[in-house]
């Protein structure tokens, strides 16, 4: 075999980097095998005192929007929206914890609405594709330390180029004070933060939970409070800045089912791979009302809501304060959602 056959196999290709990528978060899910602890979900589930518990959690989500019109332009836009996630602990003991994680949302979009400004037509599909590792130790005195790190992209073409990666550092640490209560270190970086990306931004608060059924953490720039007022009553609320809400009211009814309802103000963010300036951002905003009903069988939870999405537009732009350009309006009107998870 010549030199120049050699080369046209597929071991020789040059590297792909969105390839890579994707072919890496799959193997991660095709691999994953059950064992013992929780993995972190969020922000506030890295901060939690408990060590060695994690479990393996795989978790499908799908979100429907029906089509609503695109102010000014004639059009309208519709939007389903699917979810996949996975943390995997790869050792974990009383004093320390490796856990995998992996999440992957893919929207596609119908649509025949242009980016007002760029006259480009709107993407069909939006991607955002992360997976990296969380590491806790507890030390001698009890004080908690950690890093978490995730890598990724989040584009309509992933992993396009290097200008569509997404980085997530952390560096945390739980300093316990008074029982249960402790004092919460942590420092970021982002790149695709809603605000001030590729800034690394300190933090400090504090976790207050005098019992098991309350807890509340203050800090800057978040806030959580999980209150438990009744054993079948449940009131959950939480911040991270700069423009993410959630509040939710939750009753469990049987051993099984638990019906909730709230409020959540989130975004999503996305760098378009044929964006004119590279420091611009696709963003996308909107507020829900919501009701659902959760079902629990052994390992295995099924979670269906709807409701109402309202204040819904896209813009692409280097920050929040500055949202006109290439904006879409998108009318208010329902939503459905399904949820189903596995934990291990």
């Amino acid at each position: 075999m010549t030199l120049p056959e050699l080369h046209r196999l597929t071991i020789f290709q040059p590297f792909n980097p969105r390839r890579f990528f994707l072919a890496l978060f799959f193997l991660c899910l095709l691999f994953a095998k059950p064992r013992g602890a929780p993995a972190q979900d969020d922000f506030f589930g890295a901060l939690r005192p408990e060590m060695g518990k994690s479990q393996t959690r795989l978790s499908y989500s799908y979100t429907g929007y029906p089509g609503q019109d695109v102010a000014g332009q004639g059009k309208d836009l519709a939007l389903n929206q699917h979810g996949l996630s996975l943390s995997h602990p790869i050792t974990q003991g009383s004093n320390h914890e490796w856990v995998l994680t992996g999440n992957l949302r893919y929207s596609k979009v119908r649509t025949d609405a242009l980016l007002p400004d760029s006259r480009d037509s709107f993407p069909s599909e939006l991607w955002d594709i992360h997976g990296g590792a969380l590491y806790r130790h507890k030390f001698q005195n009890d004080w908690i330390g950690g890093a978490f790190l995730t890598v990724g992209s989040a584009s309509d073409q992933p992993f396009a180029s290097d200008d569509e990666l997404t980085i997530n550092a952390n560096l945390f640490a739980r300093i316990p004070h008074e029982g249960r209560n402790a004092w919460l270190l942590f420092l970021n970086y982002a790149n695709n933060r809603e605000f001030w990306p590729h800034v690394p931004i300190p933090g400090v608060g504090y976790s207050y939970e005098p019992s098991e059924a309350y807890r509340l953490i203050i800090g800057i720039p978040f806030l959580s409070a999980q209150l438990r007022p009744a054993e079948d009553l449940s009131i959950d609320l939480s911040y991270l800045a700069v423009r993410n809400v959630q509040a939710r009211l939750s009753y469990r009814f049987g051993k099984s089912f638990r019906g909730y309802g709230g409020f959540a103000w989130r975004n999503e963010r996305y760098f378009r791979a044929d964006r004119s300036d590279r420091n611009d951002r696709l963003f996308y905003y909107e507020k829900r009302l919501f009701v659902g009903l959760q079902w629990s069988l052994g390992r295995l939870t099924m979670d269906a809501s709807g409701g109402f999405a309202f204040d819904r537009f896209y813009f692409e732009s280097e920050k929040y304060e500055n949202r006109d350009p290439n904006r879409v309006n998108v009318g208010n009107g329902p939503y459905g959602s399904l949820r189903i998870g596995l934990r291990f």
